[in-house]
């Protein structure tokens, strides 16, 4: 997984043939297709097994935080940290879900969603296992999208060394507070109504 996400850096999958794979890897090409039929299949199951081992972490050290802005902060402070700590596999990963190949968008969706139930869980304070997805409300759902996008394009800006990964971590912190001042503002402005409604 490595060597293939290696090689596509800077020029593409379509580029990278399954022979050069297994010799940079050092493996024969036999024994590279025992295990994967085509490129993509390695880049899949790279993105998958970030995808795991992100919802392992936090199923078992779920974010810490007296309150929902503090643990999504944390959150993301620890996954940026975790994915920055090896700069290429970061960079080529970043770059694999971007690539809009068809072999990969079973990943990808599986990448956000289990990405949504982390910080569904940060939101609530509670571990991811202990989130059903059938329970996110329309603003864990809303927030959780929107906090997906941020990160994932403030990672694109420390890939291209446009800014550093605490950057990143500030940049998602800002849009999370930004996000549920709003939220509750607005639940606020909805009580608000709903007794002058009923109050006449």
């Amino acid at each position: 997984m490595d060597v293939a996400l290696r090689l596509a850096k800077g020029r593409g999958f379509e580029s990278v043939g399954l022979r050069e794979v297994a010799e940079e890897a050092g493996v024969a090409l036999g024994t590279l297709y025992k295990s994967f039929r085509s490129k993509e299949e390695i880049v899949s199951a790279a993105v998958g097994h970030q995808t795991f081992s992100l919802r392992k972490r936090f199923e078992e050290h779920p974010a810490e935080g007296a309150t929902a802005a503090a643990r999504v902060e944390d959150l993301f402070a620890r996954m940026t940290r975790a994915l920055c700590r090896r700069p290429a596999y970061a960079r080529a990963v970043l770059t694999a879900i971007t690539s809009g190949h068809a072999d990969l968008v079973a990943a990808v969706v599986q990448h956000e969603g289990q990405m949504t139930r982390i910080i569904v869980g940060a939101l609530r304070g509670v571990a991811a296992k202990g989130v059903n997805p059938s329970t996110y409300t329309d603003d864990e759902n809303t927030m959780a999208l929107l906090l997906r996008q941020v990160w994932f394009a403030a990672m694109v800006g420390w890939a291209g060394k446009h800014h550093s990964q605490d950057v990143v971590v500030t940049q998602v912190a800002l849009a999370a507070r930004w996000l549920l001042a709003g939220a509750e503002h607005d639940r606020l402005e909805r009580e608000r109504l709903e007794r002058q409604r009923l109050t006449g």
